[in-house]
């Protein structure tokens, strides 16, 4: 009887272990801020943060290729978030020189 509880709870895990899906919107996600934030300004394309954010994007692609879902979702999400990062402070820095016209 133990055994076979066990067995259950070993095939549930594996089965879990299955069930994670490949990060496909979170990719979209960062992808979609990274053209925003070029199309924002032309600096994007060589500012650090977009930089690295494509880097963290092409990291996220390689770990899908070989089924590391969660870390691919969490480069994915890292690297919108340096996208939104530029794009507040671009912002910011438009906003002050408006101001001070």
């Amino acid at each position: 009887m133990n055994q076979r509880i066990i067995g259950v709870i070993l095939f549930l895990f594996i089965l879990s272990g299955c069930a994670t899906l490949p990060p496909l919107q979170e990719m979209s996600n960062a992808r979609q801020t990274i053209s925003a934030a070029k199309e924002l300004s032309e600096s994007a394309v060589a500012d650090e943060k977009i930089l690295e954010a494509e880097r963290l994007l092409a990291r996220a692609q390689r770990r899908i290729e070989v089924n590391l879902y969660d870390a691919a979702r969490q480069d994915a999400l890292r690297a919108q978030k340096e996208a939104i990062e530029f794009i507040e402070e671009a912002i910011s820095k438009n906003s002050e020189i408006k101001n001070s016209d």
